[in-house]
């Protein structure tokens, strides 16, 4: 089978739960794949919250009977889902149930709000050639598409405004190319003539007022709103922006991988807020919700481990900045303070040991994300990169020895805080978790499982 045959069937073994092939067609699983809000099962993407096979975590089969909603297996859709078949699905979001069940979003199409939109850029249409592939045309000053897709404009006309006229109005500009037929083009926004006829911004730029600028960073999505500028959205985690442009989360709701739900990722604590939309927090290092939501530190002290201090635990720096709330820092791996506070690595560098470097330690690996800075992970422990980057271990489990589950290995006790994520620790030198789980030794060592 060649190569785009093989791409196909991967497509179609994606829609109906997963694949296993990589388009070489070797037999490894390609990781990317996988879409936003899914993890590797099996050799299979899977989506925790709704897949019936792998709910809440790999290898957790619902009985005959139950879906998977919220990662639970139910006997009912919750969470503003609706129930499709054996599926529990976002009507709003779901190209395959876009609106209602069974109404597919065709190839170039995303569902946005329950109903099927293109995917092409501001300003342009989606295309599709009879028994062709589909494309993106500006169809306002398109000769090939003016207008509409495929009304091509005769020989000595424009396309100015969607109409095929001799002239170029409504601010575009007429634009001669060596080769090929002259065109209008609006130069405050076509990114191929941006300032200027035959101006072309670069790979990675938008034409934004006549100027090029770079696209939005990383993990996040070009929005475009009804009314006022476009903006750009970590559609990953924005309660208001989740999973695509616009999207809203209901009151009871946060924004997680892409999918609403009411859990958050390991280590972090659901905060509802008395007003405003519930977000995911951090309460161990929060200053804002320091061991529980809404807990404010003053402003000269810092949450450490869950507690407001004047001191940071044990390895890490107190840095209070020039301005802004103090904060505690590992300066031998934090790339914002590498080596000490405010010292920031450079772009493709991590912090490594104290000093900005573009190679881990041993026994650590480089993860380079969508978005952010590199840094460096222990893919054998790290519930966030276990095996691999970027693979989160499902809630409940521990990264022990490099897979998911809910042991760990010889020497380890299995911890499972109140809130947040499960994890291994060495109860013997572990200062936060000496002789017992969530022992903390605070300025004290641990030495063979004592505070000393």
């Amino acid at each position: 089978m060649g190569v785009v045959a093989t791409c196909a069937v991967l497509v179609i073994a994606r829609v109906i739960g997963g694949c296993s092939l990589d388009e070489t067609g070797t037999g490894a699983f390609d990781a990317s794949l996988c879409t936003a809000g899914e993890i590797v099962c099996s050799g299979a993407c899977a989506n925790l919250s709704q897949d019936n096979l792998n709910c809440g975590g790999c290898g957790i089969a619902c009985a005959a009977g139950e879906v998977c909603s919220q990662g639970k297996c139910s006997t009912t859709c919750g969470g503003g889902t609706t129930q499709c078949g054996d599926k529990c699905v976002d009507e709003m979001v779901d190209p395959n149930n876009c609106g209602a069940c069974g109404a597919y979003c065709g190839v170039g199409s995303q569902c946005s709000q329950g109903k099927c939109v293109s995917n092409c850029g501001l300003g342009q249409t989606l295309c599709v050639v009879d028994g062709g592939t589909s494309y993106c045309a500006t169809t306002d000053t398109d000769n090939q598409n003016c207008g509409t897709c495929g009304t091509v404009c005769g020989s000595g006309k424009l396309c100015s405004g969607g109409k095929c006229g001799t002239n170029c109005g409504g601010g575009t500009t007429l634009c001669a190319p060596d080769v090929g037929s002259p065109y209008c083009a609006n130069t405050t926004n076509d990114a191929q003539n941006c300032g200027g006829c035959g101006k072309a911004c670069g790979a990675q730029q938008n034409c934004v007022s006549s100027q090029c600028q770079v696209a939005c960073g990383g993990g996040q999505t070009l929005c475009a709103a009804d009314a006022g500028a476009s903006y750009c959205a970590t559609t990953k985690s924005d309660n208001a922006n989740c999973g695509t442009c616009g999207h809203a989360c209901g009151a009871s709701l946060v924004c997680v991988n892409g999918i609403c739900q009411n859990t958050c990722l390991g280590g972090q604590t659901f905060c509802g807020g008395d007003s405003g939309s519930p977000y995911c927090a951090s309460t161990q290092t929060d200053n804002a919700n320091c061991g529980a939501c809404g807990k404010v530190c003053g402003t000269t002290l810092v949450c450490s481990g869950g507690t407001c201090s004047s001191n940071c635990q044990n390895g890490q720096t107190f840095c209070g900045g020039d301005s802004g709330s103090p904060y505690c820092a590992n300066t031998q791996t934090d790339n914002s303070n590498c080596g000490g506070c405010g010292k920031v690595c450079g772009s493709g560098l991590a912090c490594v040991n104290g000093t900005c470097s573009n190679k881990c330690g041993s026994g650590e690996t480089l993860c380079q994300p969508d978005a952010g800075s590199p840094y460096c992970a222990s893919t054998t422990t790290d519930n966030a990169n276990c095996g691999t980057c970027g693979n989160v271990c499902p809630s409940g489990e521990v990264c022990s020895g490099g897979t998911c589950g809910n042991t760990c290995i010889s020497g380890q006790m299995f911890c499972q805080p109140d809130a947040g994520s499960p994890y291994c620790a060495d109860t013997q030198t572990d200062n936060a978790n000496c002789g017992s789980c969530f022992n903390d030794c605070g300025l004290l060592k641990c030495t063979g499982g004592s505070c000393l």
